[in-house]
C-alpha cells in the first residue's frame, strides 16, 4: 500500500528516504465498502486521503439532484480542500463505487510535516497545479464543447471512466441527462 504512495509522490518531486518515511508516517490505512460514503455534505472534513485502490465518486446535491463532480481512481490523493481550509462543513459527498483501500492523514499533520520538510510543499504545489489545470480544462470544455465533444474528450482522456463508471454518473459528470448521453453515444457509434 505504501509503495503506491511513494510512487505517487515521486511523480511530482524526488524525495529523500527520510522525507518519504516522514510523509508515510502520518498516514493511517482504512477501507471503505462499495456504496459507503467517506464523507457527506454537512460534515467537517479535516483529512487528506490517498486512494490506493478502488474507485470513488465526488458529487454535490442540488435542487435538481446529484451532480457528479469527479471520479477518483487509485492511486491518487484527494480531499475537499475548500472545506478543509475554510474550516466549514463540506458541500461534497464522496462515495465508493468499488471497495476501496485508502490511507488518511490529518491536514494539520501534513502542514506540520511541510514545515519540517519544506521540499514537500513543492509536491503539493505541483499536485495542486495539476488539479487546477484539470479543472480549467473541464470548465473550458463546458463552455466551448458540444455534449458530443465532451463525451469524446472523456473517452480519449479518461477511458477508465467510460469503462468502469455507470452511465448515469457519466451523464451527470458531463452535464447531461442519461437520455441525452444515450443519444450522443448512439450518434457517435452510428458515425463509426
Amino acid at each position: 500500500m505504501y509503495t503506491n504512495l511513494h510512487i505517487f509522490l515521486q511523480r511530482f518531486e524526488v524525495l529523500t528516504e527520510e522525507e518519504i518515511a516522514a510523509f508515510i508516517s502520518i498516514f493511517k490505512p482504512m477501507e471503505i465498502r462499495k456504496l459507503d460514503h467517506l464523507f457527506v455534505e454537512g460534515e467537517r472534513v479535516s483529512r487528506i486521503y490517498f486512494l490506493n485502490e478502488g474507485i470513488m465518486r465526488g458529487y454535490l446535491n442540488t435542487a435538481t439532484g446529484e451532480v457528479t463532480s469527479n471520479f477518483y481512481f487509485g492511486p491518487t490523493m484527494f480531499t475537499d480542500l475548500m472545506a478543509v481550509r475554510a474550516f466549514e462543513p463540506t458541500k461534497m459527498n464522496v462515495q465508493a463505487l468499488k471497495d476501496a483501500v485508502l490511507m488518511q492523514a490529518e491536514m494539520s499533520d501534513l502542514d506540520d510535516l511541510i514545515a519540517l520538510h519544506p521540499r514537500m510543499e513543492l509536491i503539493f504545489f505541483k499536485f495542486l497545479e495539476h488539479l487546477y489545470l484539470f479543472g480549467l480544462l473541464r470548465q473550458h470544455s463546458f463552455i466551448f464543447d458540444s455534449p458530443q465533444e465532451r463525451y469524446l474528450k472523456l473517452f480519449n482522456d479518461r477511458p477508465k471512466v467510460i469503462a468502469e463508471i455507470p452511465q448515469r454518473f457519466i451523464a451527470s459528470y458531463l452535464g447531461m441527462t442519461p437520455e441525452t448521453l444515450s443519444r450522443v453515444r448512439k450518434r457517435i457509434f452510428k458515425e463509426l
